[in-house]
């Protein structure tokens, strides 16, 4: 196994509630294995896992198939204040950090300070979450000592990312949350980059937004919903969230059902990655 087979693994062995099958994430990783690493260090198993489950695979694929998805509303307003946080504005590194990632984005790099980032667009999160949320669910952060979403910078990746879970009485699921500058080459929406090219469509909003929108299936009754939205000013927000979690069989992690369905439709996982003020270049 190579080094980033090993450390999935390794993560895999003690994750937590919520995550994906690592066999399919490996896989998907190493068909995508660009000039940049996607395994983290420093924000724990449950980031380390989500990671590669939402690493883009250039698996081989029609063209995009341009749909129209219902459009829900987002809430309206000025962008939101910087709130206070209840976590540090990057990640205490559990091992040595991996070297600067580093790849071509279609704007230039946005010059905000990281602190200054983080608790805006927490703050932008915070606000829209109550409309764009079903009855009974909440977002449940990864972050000890926070009550509500919260995220953090990832500094030898340039991104913003917010993991937790979804939950519904006693139903969870997995959710994590990315916002990173768009890259070069993925600036066209593709199927071809999601990691399940043949459940994907690509659905396209009113206000030149546009998400690469995709199912994949973890298991029986299981599936991982994922939406990659390319904002028109440069910014890729990518939301993703599921209905199972890894549980030891024997001497494996295999993933078992923890709701019904995704507790949020892909619809509404739109709807909140476009939520307002969820930019680099505000």
């Amino acid at each position: 196994m190579d080094e980033i087979t090993s450390q999935l693994h390794a993560a895999a062995a003690e994750a937590p509630a919520t995550r994906i099958d690592v066999e399919h994430l490996i896989s998907a990783e190493r068909r995508r294995r660009r000039h940049r690493s996607w395994v983290w260090s420093g924000i724990g198993v449950a980031a380390a896992v989500a990671a590669v489950a939402v690493v883009p695979a250039l698996a081989a694929g029609g063209p995009p198939r341009a749909v129209t998805l219902p459009v829900l509303s987002l809430p309206t307003g000025a962008p939101s204040t910087p709130v206070p946080l209840c976590a540090g504005v990057t990640p205490q590194a559990s091992g040595p950090l991996p070297p600067l990632q580093s790849h071509d984005t279609v704007r230039t790099r946005p010059t905000e300070a990281p602190g200054a980032g983080v608790a805006r667009l927490t703050g932008a999160l915070r606000d829209a979450l109550p409309a764009l949320l079903p009855n009974g669910v909440r977002i449940v952060p990864a972050l000890k000592g926070c009550s509500e979403p919260q995220f953090q910078y990832k500094s030898q990746y340039r991104e913003y990312m917010l993991d937790g879970t979804v939950r519904r009485g006693e139903e969870s699921g997995a959710f994590l949350l990315r916002v990173t500058p768009t890259a070069t080459d993925e600036a066209t929406p593709d199927c071809r980059h999601a990691p399940e090219p043949d459940d994907c469509e690509v659905v396209n909003y009113p206000d030149g937004s546009a998400a690469v929108v995709s199912s994949m299936v973890a298991g029986p009754g299981q599936r991982q919903l994922r939406v990659k939205l390319l904002r028109p000013d440069g910014t890729s927000v990518l939301a993703v969230t599921n209905n199972s979690r890894f549980e030891p069989v024997g001497n494996q992690m295999r993933p078992s059902k923890t709701a019904k369905e995704p507790l949020l439709t892909v619809e509404q996982l739109a709807a909140i990655a476009r939520a307002p003020g969820l930019t680099l270049y505000p």
